[in-house]
């Protein structure tokens, strides 16, 4: 029995080495036991794995704990949790950068046309609205300015005639000169109340030129009507005043002239 045990003993520790050396053959020793510490690893935590592996920020947002069940409040404390975490979203530029004061006071986001109602609150649809808005004025100025200009020669025509002699024209030139400054009036507001435009980019040379002109005819506007209103005098005909309101007249004449030719072409 003794001899028949030593035997199956040696044969066993045979049988054992020929398994071992194969095992050591196939996969090697250390990577065998890697996979093996891995394996109880997942098998006793997974959770916890998987919880590790998630930024300390988000780990329990997203409820990874033992007993974890998706539910409604659930995903919106992962939504909530995920919306701080993630860079806040950049709102539309919807204004330029160097806005007028009047453009502020009547178009900026706390502008007089928001807080009074005319128009709703500053979004990018009513944004949109608004450009359509400022496109509609500028085409009405532009208008408006060549209807001015051919008010503005006529009123001319008419007070060169008066000089001339023909004073029956006086109250025909002076009906052309009310219509001229209410049709500049008209066509200056439609442009100085019209809302900015979404970018404001260096302005070209005929558009700097446009306004520079502007501000020229506007001073010919206001001097003009008051060196007229002092040509007579207790029904005398005073010549030396009509002549610096005929020259203010045709000087403002060809400036506004100029304006519009130079936004034109």
């Amino acid at each position: 029995m003794r001899k028949t045990g030593k035997k199956f003993n040696v044969k066993y520790s045979r049988g054992a080495a020929i398994v071992m050396l194969a095992i050591r053959k196939t996969i090697p020793a250390r990577l065998s036991l890697l996979f093996l510490i891995i394996f109880l690893i997942c098998f006793l935590h997974p959770l916890n794995a998987q919880e590790n592996s998630l930024p300390s920020g988000i780990r329990y947002s997203l409820a990874y704990q033992p007993g974890f069940m998706v539910s409604n409040d659930t995903i919106e404390t992962a939504d909530t949790t995920m919306s701080s975490i993630l860079p806040p979203e950049t709102e539309p530029k919807l204004l330029p950068d160097n806005m007028s004061f009047g453009e502020k006071l009547l178009w900026g986001k706390n502008g007089l046309v928001h807080k009074l109602g005319l128009e709703p609150p500053l979004s990018p649809e009513e944004r949109m609205s608004e450009l359509h808005l400022r496109r509609g004025m500028l085409i009405a100025h532009q208008i408006g300015g060549f209807t001015t200009l051919a008010l503005m020669l006529t009123a001319d025509y008419f007070g060169q005639q008066v000089i001339d002699g023909h004073r029956n024209l006086g109250d025909t030139h002076q009906m052309f000169v009310a219509a001229t400054i209410a049709s500049y009036t008209a066509t200056g507001l439609l442009a100085v109340l019209s809302p900015p435009p979404l970018i404001r980019r260096d302005e070209g040379s005929t558009t700097s030129l446009h306004k520079t002109l502007a501000w020229i005819h506007l001073i010919g506007m206001i001097v003009t009507p008051i060196i007229g209103s002092t040509i007579r005098h207790r029904r005398v005909f005073n010549m030396d005043q009509a002549h610096f309101h005929q020259v203010s007249g045709y000087l403002t004449t060809a400036v506004l002239a100029t304006s519009m030719l130079v936004i034109v072409f």
